[in-house]
């Protein structure tokens, strides 16, 4: 599938400062500053007088860019690692994450991948619970924390039940939406205090499997499709190598690449692996509390 049309551009190339440059070369010195007029008994406390001046008006822009820098963003901490940051923390600052990140994914030249959504978990209308399939835990699950997760709603277009209602489902378009999840775990991790789990709910899928009873010829092998709810879990520990450079070092491109283009982008192998073992199907049951469970069982690397 050819989608060669980007939605629009942007760019986050890191700031480039340039070095300063100089004018005429060398210091200034007596001569130059008499220019040929003669020496008078105060010409030295001029000279002093305007040294002075230029020395108190260095300090006054060393201030001014040492105010600014302390005061002009909220996030300071992420430094250089992005040349985007939200303005807000908690539950805002996610959703700010997930508006800025998913325009730029693209099912085809004319339609968004999905909509991406920050899941409030402490809704009281409608909470929600997400946990790990766990042999060693009670009941089997392990529940997170709901303080310190972070989930994200991947929901497709063009369609009734949220999956990508726009182009053929492959390999090629969960990797693109790998990548999606990556980026979003990866801003959410820099730039939303305490939160320690991403969860991204990726648009549902289909899967074809093969079965027969008994010797079955590739002929007569029956085949059947089902539902495939796919779910991605990334933990701050795993991603601290990535969070320590800057985001162009890991995601190079200033704009993701089509799902056509994804299998030879320069960081498609990066994402494949550093997805793999966080890839999760997804079911929803009933909470003893009444609440939602989300509970994520852990797939085979893919």
């Amino acid at each position: 599938m050819t989608e060669d049309m980007k939605f629009r551009s942007r760019s986050e190339e890191e700031p480039v400062t340039e070095s300063p440059t100089t004018g005429g070369g060398g210091k200034l010195t007596p001569r130059r500053w008499r220019t040929g007029r003669e020496q008078t008994p105060h010409s030295s406390k001029f000279r002093g007088a305007i040294f002075l001046l230029v020395a108190l008006g260095l300090a006054a822009v060393v201030v001014a860019v040492v105010v600014s820098g302390s005061g002009g963003s909220s996030h300071s901490s992420g430094g250089d690692w992005s040349s985007w940051s939200p303005d807000t923390s908690g539950a805002s600052g996610a959703q700010e994450i997930a508006d800025y990140v998913s325009p730029y994914y693209r099912a085809s030249s004319a339609d968004q991948l999905a909509v991406v959504t920050a899941v409030n978990l402490n809704d009281p209308s409608n909470p929600l619970q997400i946990a790990l399939s766990s042999s060693g835990s009670p009941g089997g699950v392990q529940a997170l924390p709901s303080n310190g997760t972070i989930a994200y709603n991947l929901c497709g277009l063009n369609s009734t039940d949220c999956s990508i209602g726009t182009g053929t489902p492959s390999s090629n378009r969960l990797l693109l939406l790998r990548r999606e999840a990556l980026e979003l775990a990866l801003y959410t991790f820099k730039y939303i205090h305490g939160v320690q789990t991403v969860v991204a709910i990726l648009p549902p899928g289909k899967t074809t499997q093969t079965s027969c009873t008994g010797i079955c010829p590739k002929p007569h092998t029956a085949s059947s499709t089902k539902p495939l709810d796919i779910a991605l879990a990334f933990d701050r520990k795993e991603l601290q190598p990535w969070l320590d450079r800057p985001l162009r070092e890991t995601l190079p491109e200033a704009l993701p690449p089509t799902v056509a283009e994804m299998p030879n982008a320069p960081e498609a192998e990066l994402v494949s692996v550093i997805t793999a073992h966080g890839l999760f199907s997804e079911s929803t049951e009933q909470a003893q509390d009444g609440s939602n469970l989300l509970v994520l069982n852990p797939l085979p690397p893919q």
